[in-house]
């Protein structure tokens, strides 16, 4: 719970965040409408919601948050209008069409937190037709990077105090999208509009847009920086733009170049970026000045591949692994008379080396009626 806590207060101290949110609710909402509230944290913007007249909001997330936003409900005296599903959007099924949809999984770089699926499930499913969503797009806008922070996150497993066996783990570290708070000063190529993505369309699962910058000054190139202007409703829009005033502060994205290079004033830096909507991929590419190699990075190239996931024969027979049995033994004991602790009796009595000790088998068996049991 305690980092809970930490994530929701940082979204919530976003200067102006808060004020842009209830204006475009005031902008959007009609009195006695009924909201889906997509990931909704402690419950700030169906609070928001309730305050300018919906008649009921459904709050929906998977994390403990869900139930801090129930207590606060409660407290305001909005527990009979707010309504708290602890699930995945994605699962959850209301029991009628909304008016309005809302989400804050805005991403660093806007698309980065899964906003895109999952706005255009809950307005396929939940929208009224003629309903309203919010925000409604993405610009993203893309510049060029000149960092000694930037370049030390992505360095960061050259460094002396790294014993030499990890040093390989550099090729890795440049295929990672990194957090960071740029400033103007950082910049070494203008920042120019790399697309656009329309929450309220049946956008594709790829998207693929390029750009180019153009360097502003001398010095060395180490990578992009990317944020988002995001249209809440119209005329209202939220940005993490560091160079304008009216920014939110959050943090921007760093893809960082495979090499770092030099560039000249006015020199031309080719860039393309691909990623899948539902934020499993990203991959860039950077094309420096002259004859210059192109630098292709991904995320891909940073995943750590399980066993599981290198199957080449998907179409072979499965079988459980030795986890899998203990979870669907657990559950077998689930039969709407045993209580919890019964179950975790009966399964120490039945496969009492389940784990190497009674207290890992406890703590598993909690484990699985915690998320499989209906309350």
């Amino acid at each position: 719970m305690s980092d809970v806590l930490a994530e929701h207060i940082e979204y919530l101290t976003l200067p102006g965040r808060n004020a842009l949110y209830r204006q475009a609710i005031e902008a959007t909402l009609r009195p006695g409408e009924r909201v889906a509230d997509l990931g909704c944290g402690v419950g700030v913007l169906g609070l928001f919601c309730l305050e300018a007249g919906a008649d009921k909001v459904w709050g929906i997330d998977s994390s403990d948050a869900v139930h801090l936003a129930r207590e606060v409900m409660n407290r305001c005296g909005y527990g009979d209008r707010y309504e708290c599903i602890a699930g995945s959007t994605f699962r959850t099924v209301l029991p009628e069409p909304v008016d309005l949809i809302i989400c804050d999984h805005v991403g660093f770089f806007g698309f980065d937190y899964g906003i895109i699926p999952l706005m255009r499930d809950a307005r396929q499913r939940f929208l009224k037709p003629g309903g309203a969503m919010i925000p409604q797009a993405l610009d993203l806008m893309v510049a060029g990077v000149s960092s000694d922070e930037c370049l030390a996150k992505a360095d960061g497993w050259t460094r002396d105090c790294v014993p030499g066996q990890f040093r390989w783990l550099d090729r890795l570290s440049r295929n990672v999208r990194y957090s960071h708070q740029f400033s103007p000063v950082d910049l070494i190529a203008a920042p120019v509009a790399l697309g656009h993505v329309d929450l309220a369309a049946d956008e594709p699962d790829f998207f693929s847009f390029e750009a180019v910058l153009t360097a502003t000054r001398a010095g060395r190139f180490d990578g992009l920086a990317g944020w988002f202007d995001c249209r809440l409703c119209d005329g209202v829009r939220m940005t993490n733009n560091p160079l304008v005033d009216e920014s939110i502060r959050r943090s921007q994205a760093f893809l960082p170049a495979e090499e770092s290079f030099p560039v000249e004033a006015g020199d031309a830096v080719g860039v393309t970026v691909r990623f899948r909507a539902d934020d499993t991929l990203i991959s860039w590419t950077i094309q420096p000045p002259g004859q210059a190699k192109r630098q292709q990075m991904s995320t891909f190239k940073s995943t750590v591949l399980t066993p599981a996931d290198l199957v080449k024969q998907p179409a072979r027979p499965l079988t459980l692994s030795h986890e899998g049995k203990a979870r669907a033994f657990v559950l077998a004991q689930v039969d709407g008379q045993r209580s919890g602790d019964e179950i975790v009796d009966r399964v120490l009595a039945e496969w009492p080396d389940m784990f190497p000790s009674e207290q890992a088998v406890r703590e598993f068996v909690k484990s699985v009626l915690a998320h499989h049991c209906a309350v």
